[in-house]
């Protein structure tokens, strides 16, 4: 294994962006790393795997946005 190999460890959950402008910090979030694999089995992790956000991805998000209530139970109970 080489010293530069990625290993997976902590991938899960990155971010993956489009567009991204460094001296902003801004871009478009594309996708999120949900699974890592070994496709070429040499036991090193060499894909990265993630859904893809579009723009049916981000109307679902508006959508919900719009109807947040501040608890992920629906409808609402009180506390």
């Amino acid at each position: 294994m080489s010293s530069g190999a990625f290993t997976g460890a902590g991938a899960l959950g990155s971010s993956w962006l489009k567009s991204s402008h460094d001296g902003l910090r801004v871009g478009y979030l594309n996708g999120v790393t949900i699974s890592v694999a070994d496709t070429e089995g040499d036991l090193l992790f060499d894909t990265g795997i993630s859904p893809y956000f579009d723009g049916e991805t981000a109307a679902v998000y508006d959508a919900a946005a719009s109807v947040w209530n501040g608890t992920i139970l629906y409808p609402a109970t009180p506390a």
